[in-house]
């Protein structure tokens, strides 16, 4: 359990000590006025007999419960005594599972997460000063960090023994295959097409006159430069045309051989054996390459110098970087309710989820911490969280039992 500070245990122990001399003080006080007005003919003696009597009678039962959570009253082993110190284990997984069902149940997490704007404080906590100190604090640490570990010689050698053997499983012309299938599905391969068909228009115009002068340099010496010109320009026209019907037609001919050309390379991919070898053949060249391992290992070690030395520096750009885009994130969050709304529901329902699958292993905290506990000084601690309020009970004891005492004399004479 841990520890309270000196001075306040200290506090705690004095004020829980006169607190306990109330109720020792009316205990006296009752054992007093019982005293005096022990077989004293008048009238109002019996009443305040009667009082004393029963009041003595409520302030000891009332301390006898109080102490026995604490300790055996007395020294004396009664059982059921001791409560605290003996079955504090028993307490814990009592406490455990009425935390786990009535304050970690799904209804109880979603009912506090509904009135919670995550979005809404989360946008706030970005776009405070705070909060991007401490993102970028965060971001600058983990960077530095993910650094660090890669620049480590054994988590290098991790890395490369995983890739090589990632690599060594991998089916280049299968994968080839699964990919051209991919974009086959939906028409995407079309799109690239004529994305690259434009390009095509426009390349072609913008060099007409470097080709030109390459049909000039390769045409025989008795062809005359006006036959070239215009059987070029003739050529470029046509093709020029070719390539526009096909970028504005999405049912042009040509189109439906690419799709079928590229359907069949697909499939042949996945199953030709010979493609299979060229591929297995690729990627033992890839893994063999010790000069391009070398190469792409000194571009890391040049851009993870370059990185560590920008972070390193006063008006760091990628720090900069990041705060621009986070701002960015946060305005464009606070402009969006939608965005907001749907972050809000998502959140709530991965929380609810997680905690509802977990609450059993949270709960489980309680009684775990509990057990490591020593039973003695548990009940210590808790008798000085909670003793000054406990002898509230021993002073309602004494006062309620002195009134019930007299409730019984009044029925006493009555019926006498």
């Amino acid at each position: 359990m841990k520890p309270l500070a000196p001075g306040d245990e200290q506090a705690r122990a004095r004020d829980l000590a006169r607190m306990k001399r109330i109720p020792l003080l009316l205990l006296l006080l009752m054992a007093v006025l019982f005293a005096v007005t022990l077989g004293r003919p008048e009238a109002w003696a019996g009443w305040v007999h009667a009082f004393a009597e029963a009041g003595m009678v409520g302030a000891l039962a009332d301390w006898f419960a109080v102490v026995a959570l604490f300790r055996h009253p007395l020294g004396v082993p009664i059982p059921h005594t001791a409560i605290i110190p003996t079955r504090k284990d028993a307490l814990g997984d009592a406490m455990a599972r009425f935390v786990s069902e009535h304050f970690l149940a799904p209804e109880a997490v979603r009912a506090k997460l509904e009135s919670i704007d995550m979005a809404r404080l989360a946008t706030d906590w970005l776009q405070s000063e705070r909060g991007q100190q401490r993102l970028l604090a965060l971001a600058d640490a983990a960077i530095r960090w993910a650094l660090e570990a890669l620049d480590e010689q054994r988590v290098r050698r991790f890395l490369a023994r995983v890739t090589q053997r990632q690599l060594e499983s991998l089916d280049l012309a299968a994968l080839l295959g699964r990919t051209l299938e991919w974009l086959v599905q939906g028409n995407r391969h079309q799109d690239i097409l004529t994305q690259l068909l434009r390009y095509a228009i426009v390349l072609l115009n913008d060099n007409r006159e470097t080709i030109r002068a390459r049909v000039s340099e390769e045409s025989p010496w008795w062809v005359p430069g006006f036959v070239d010109d215009r059987i070029l320009r003739q050529v470029l026209e046509r093709v020029e045309l070719r390539l526009y019907e096909m970028s504005l037609d999405p049912e042009h001919p040509l189109r439906g051989k690419f799709n079928d050309w590229l359907v069949r390379i697909a499939e042949e991919l996945k199953t030709a054996p010979e493609h299979r070898r060229t591929g297995e053949k690729f990627k033992r060249q890839l893994l063999e390459n010790e000069e391009l391992l070398d190469y792409l290992y000194g571009l890391w070690e040049d851009l993870s110098g370059r990185l560590t030395s920008d972070l390193d520096a006063e008006d760091s750009r990628t720090r900069s970087e990041i705060g621009k885009a986070l701002e960015r994130l946060a305005t464009e969050l606070r402009a969006d309710p939608d965005m907001q709304a749907w972050i809000n529901e998502w959140l709530m329902d991965a929380l609810v989820t997680v905690v509802d699958q977990n609450r059993a292993q949270i709960a489980s905290l309680i009684s775990d911490t509990v057990r490591t506990w020593d039973g003695q000084e548990t009940s210590r601690r808790v008798e000085l969280a909670l003793g000054r309020d406990l002898q509230f009970i021993r002073v309602n004891g004494t006062l309620v039992g002195g009134l019930v005492g007299m409730v019984i004399h009044a029925v006493t004479l009555w019926l006498g």
